[in-house]
């Protein structure tokens, strides 16, 4: 049985649409692979914006925190 492993899941983003949006491999969809794509996808997005790492690297870190609690609260 297919599911949404994405954070933003519970708001009707489908991991597909998340990944085409992001220019990602669809091959992680269903998978919580997603995740750790667009948490890596963001922090280059960040760099390439002219954020320090420094402030990338907390972004991340709160980032990964997120995808953490979410997998928690859903069981998974």
């Amino acid at each position: 049985m297919y599911k949404d492993y994405n954070v933003m899941s519970a708001q009707g983003m489908t991991d597909v649409e998340l990944l085409k949006a992001n220019g990602g491999p669809e091959k992680f969809a269903g998978t919580s692979k997603v995740n750790t794509f667009m948490v890596n996808k963001v922090y280059q997005d960040n760099l390439k914006a002219g954020m320090s790492k420094a402030e990338a690297n907390v972004r991340k870190v709160e980032a990964q925190k997120l995808v953490k609690a979410t997998k928690e609260w859903r069981g998974y």
